[in-house]
């Protein structure tokens, strides 16, 4: 894939097969939403959160927000073994340049849902 160059006001619209790949996912907003407000949650946690999702398309989000390198998963040695899943630092650059895109659709009308807000101060 070309990288465009700041003069150049053509851009390559290959990368929006790798956006949706993220963005059209059923959860895979509000997981990274939950995870970039508290940090890290262990699976039950974030299906609490969640509210009405089943544990396999939990568990599938996760392991696609994995696959890309979006959410880290963390298996801590205790008994029995604790998961945590975590923003890597690709995710909580995705995370910052989503925010814009949130605020503009609250400026429209968005409507606040359970999970709500972003906390837009949290950063690496």
């Amino acid at each position: 894939m070309r990288k465009p160059r700041a003069e150049d006001n053509d851009i390559c619209f290959c990368p929006l097969h790798g956006l949706l790949d993220v963005v059209a996912k059923k959860w895979a907003l509000l997981i990274i939403a939950i995870l970039g407000n508290e940090g890290e949650k262990g699976f039950n946690e974030l299906k609490k959160e969640l509210g009405c999702i089943g544990p396999k398309p939990l568990s599938d989000s996760l392991k696609n927000l994995e696959r890309i390198g979006l959410v880290r998963k963390q298996v801590l040695e205790t008994s029995p073994p604790t998961v945590k899943y975590s923003l890597t630092p690709d995710g909580w650059e995705f995370r910052k340049n989503l925010i814009p895109m949130l605020l503009w659709v609250s400026e429209r009308g968005g409507q606040e849902m359970p999970g709500c807000p972003i906390n837009a101060g949290n950063h690496v």
